[in-house]
Order: structure tokens, then sequence, then C-alpha cells
């Protein structure tokens, strides 16, 4: 059963959005995710994800856009040694290359935090809300 109101924190150290309509947003280390009525957005950047980017030669998209009606799933990927993170699943979204940190930053995943993952799955209920949300066609 999902939440009514999951406990996803929108930081002070964002900047408020232009509309003011975004349902929820987390920042990490995998840079920001925002979620929209109609769509999530990834935001990529931070010295984390530039330092990989230079070390592992991940070279990821700095910005996605995932409509919601186009959404298959979100998996919560979790690793035995390694953080977890979401990946969105859509009709034409990267296939997992079984490279850990190519999937953690490819252009349908977000990765939060080195430790505390728990407000990725209240991002996860949240998304699930805005679904159920959406118009019937």
């Amino acid at each position: 059963m999902l939440a009514a109101e999951p406990d996803v924190i929108q930081p002070d150290s964002f900047p408020p959005a232009k509309d003011g309509r975004s349902l929820a947003s987390l920042s990490g280390i995998g840079g920001r995710l925002t979620l929209w009525p109609d769509r999530i957005e990834i935001e990529r950047h931070g010295v984390f994800f530039s330092l990989l980017n230079l070390g592992f030669h991940v070279e990821r998209e700095i910005g996605s856009t995932i409509y919601l009606r186009e959404l298959v799933g979100v998996h919560l990927v979790r690793s035995l040694l390694l953080v977890q993170f979401l990946r969105f699943t859509y009709a034409g979204c990267p296939t997992p290359s079984g490279r850990y940190l190519r999937d953690a930053f490819a252009e349908n995943a977000y990765m939060l935090s080195l430790r505390d993952n728990r407000p990725l799955l209240a991002f996860m209920r949240r998304i699930d809300a805005a679904i159920a949300g959406l118009p019937r066609r």
C-alpha cells in the first residue's frame, strides 16, 4: 500500500522549482532527481559524478527526462558491497550492461548516497502515487 505522504525531503539547498509544481526532489552523489506531475528529470552534476567520469570513463548523459506515461517500472538495484540505485524502465531505455558503475550512471538510473538510501524507497512510492494520479486515456 502506498503511503499518503512519503517522507521525501526537498532539501533547502535546492533552488525552488521555477513554477513551484515539483512533487518531490532528491539531491545526492548522482545529482538531482525531480518528480513533476508528468515526468521525472535527472540532472547529473557534482564532484562525485565528475570524478567517476574522469576515473572510470562512465560518460553518461548530464540530464535525462522520463515521462511517467512511458514508464514501465522503477527498480531498486541492490548490490552486496556497493550502493543502491534506482533504475527506470521504459521502451528504448538502455539495457543493463552488467558493469555496476556504468549501470548506476546510465541515462535511466539515479544514485543517491553511499550510506542511507531510504529516501529512494520513499521516492519510489511518490512515483507510484504520481502515476496513479495521471488522467486515464
